[in-house]
């Protein structure tokens, strides 16, 4: 087993947080997915953005401590709304930027979520996860893969460079391998469950500081075993996905008030609009992201 830990940021706490990629450092990260199938940015996520995600999360732990819940782990979907904060993460460039090279202009929000996982001494948390990939169930793998039709960002809001902090663990390239959760042909069958595989050969365990951001492709084998350190380990998800796909949890169109909302939240969040749009697009849909193309498109 080896460790991938983050590199040092290209800029250390920036002041502004819509900092971006270059266009090399578009092509590494992007190289990077292809070959290993995750990719740890070149940034770390300005402070002030960790120090008031946590500051909601921390917030939400003590309500839901006083609701006595006896679990070792908190985790709450569909973010956007509930703190400002989590919008910056829902337009952050780097995401944004890597969205738009994967999918081109019509993509949308596929999940935004937080976890928190605390300590477990005895046992198995009921909540760990055991070496799964995130897809796609439902349809067959192609050329005995799975197709990239999710690009998922865990952004650490704790170090996890300490041992036992149940952080994620990876087969590198293992995208390329025999998809865990989809089906093995045309012929369509009721999932029997994750096979027993290789986890041993290219396993790598993420680690890095707050603020580490973790880039991966929707068929990398992956887990999230007990934390077993004093330090709660919590991180922040958003995954994109093209528009024709539904979100993981949140209602398509978009059921609610976007009116406080820019013209690319409203787009990210599923604005609502005539069901071919959600597949082709016009002229206008396709500029919506368009501040997320490369110079030389530009």
């Amino acid at each position: 087993m080896t460790t991938a830990t983050a590199p040092a940021p290209t800029d250390t706490w920036p002041r502004r947080n819509e900092h971006g990629l270059s266009d090399q450092q578009r092509d590494e990260c992007l190289a990077a997915i292809d070959r290993d199938s995750f990719v740890i940015l070149p940034h770390l996520l300005p402070r002030d953005m960790i120090d008031r995600a946590n500051a909601y999360i921390d917030g939400c732990c003590a309500r839901f401590d006083r609701e006595e819940r006896d679990h070792p782990r908190y985790h709450e979907t569909n973010i956007v709304e509930h703190d400002p904060v989590f919008r910056e993460f829902l337009l952050y460039l780097p995401a944004l930027q890597l969205s738009y090279d994967v999918f081109g202009p019509m993509f949308h929000l596929g999940q935004d979520k937080w976890t928190r996982k605390f300590r477990v001494d005895e046992g198995k948390d009921p909540m760990s996860l055991t070496w799964h990939s995130d897809g796609p169930l439902g349809f067959p793998e192609v050329n005995g893969y799975a197709p990239l039709h999710t690009l998922r960002f865990g952004y650490f809001m704790s170090d996890t460079t300490h041992g036992d902090s149940g952080t994620l663990e990876v087969i590198r390239g293992s995208h390329r391998k025999r998809t865990l959760h989809a089906q093995q042909s045309i012929h369509w069958q009721p999932f029997s469950g994750h096979r027993a595989d290789d986890f041993e050969t290219d396993h790598v365990t993420v680690q890095g500081p707050a603020g580490t951001i973790v880039a991966f492709h929707n068929g990398i084998w992956h887990r999230a075993q007990n934390n077993r350190s004093d330090i709660p380990r919590t991180i922040v998800y958003f995954q994109y996905c093209p528009c024709m796909l539904h979100p993981l949890h949140r209602d398509v169109p978009y059921p609610g008030d976007l009116s406080p909302y820019s013209a690319e939240e409203r787009w990210l969040l599923g604005e609502p609009r005539e069901p071919h749009r959600w597949v082709i697009g016009t002229d206008a849909d396709k500029q919506r992201m368009r501040r997320f193309r490369r110079k030389a498109e530009k």
